[in-house]
């Protein structure tokens, strides 16, 4: 079992994925992570103990994102929570798309287990709500998401912001049609 972090470790390990959150914003998923390290204040090592590398910041970012999802939807109520739900989640993976890449590559599934273990946090109780007015399916579960999500973002690689967008549009008015009700 994993002992919780000390609070001086758990602030200096918030620092860094504030620092590598904008430093990936800013300066794109090839960043030197020394850049992560200098702008969260904090030496290397403390970089290298807490991530060991690229994907494993990467993947905390992504997870610190959807536990923002967790937080957001924590009091959902009424019949579209789970098509908003899903329309901020699009909305984060596009946003993070580069961070996304570097997941998806990772060396082994057991890295993205966390990850997955988020989205399916996050999903659960809007798509209930969802659900009990009756606007989603009922054979719908969280971990369902994993599809749903690879059809929210399916084909928007490489495509230009413009394109993204309708692409985006699409596969959102697409997802939404699958996870109705049928008559």
């Amino acid at each position: 079992m994993e002992r919780p972090l000390r609070q001086d470790a758990a602030n200096r390990r918030t620092q860094l994925l504030v620092a590598a959150r904008e430093v990936f914003r800013d300066e794109g998923i090839d960043a030197p992570l020394d850049r992560i390290a200098i702008r969260a204040g904090v030496g290397r090592a403390t970089l290298y103990r807490n991530f060991p590398g690229r994907t494993e910041i990467a993947l905390a970012v992504l997870i610190d994102e959807i536990e923002q999802l967790v937080d957001a939807f924590a009091n959902c109520s009424g019949p579209d929570a789970f098509f908003d739900f899903l329309t901020q989640l699009q909305a984060l993976l596009i946003r993070n798309s580069a961070l996304g890449d570097v997941v998806r590559a990772a060396p082994s599934p057991e890295l993205l287990a966390p990850l997955r273990a988020a989205m399916v946090r996050a999903a659960t109780l809007p798509l209930h709500c969802s659900q009990s007015a009756g606007t989603v399916r009922n054979d719908l579960t969280a971990t369902d998401v994993r599809i749903l999500l690879s059809m929210l973002v399916a084909g928007l690689h490489n495509a230009t912001p413009e394109e993204r967008n309708l692409l985006a549009d699409r596969a959102r008015q697409l997802t939404f049609d699958a996870v109705r009700p049928r008559p």
